[in-house]
């Protein structure tokens, strides 16, 4: 395996876990509705959805990568 393979796999594990833990956050902390019921929400959430869908983009990537060199190694 190349550097570069294992720089994009270390990439979309950070990705994906930043955005996990973006929601996590977000769900724990930093949602609440006020007393006039208006819901009141972070930057959490739209992070953490672009960070969960960059991470599956370039795992998606990463995969794409190692099919390609498997077929043509061959």
């Amino acid at each position: 395996m190349k550097f570069s393979a294992n720089r994009t796999w270390i990439i979309s594990l950070v990705l994906l876990g930043l955005g996990a833990a973006c929601i996590i956050a977000e769900n724990g902390f930093y949602q609440y509705v006020d007393d006039k019921g208006v819901l009141h929400e972070s930057m959490f959430m739209p992070l953490g959805m672009l960070s969960l869908v960059a991470g599956t983009l370039v795992l998606l990537l990463f995969v794409m990568q190692a099919v390609r060199r498997l077929f043509t190694n061959k």
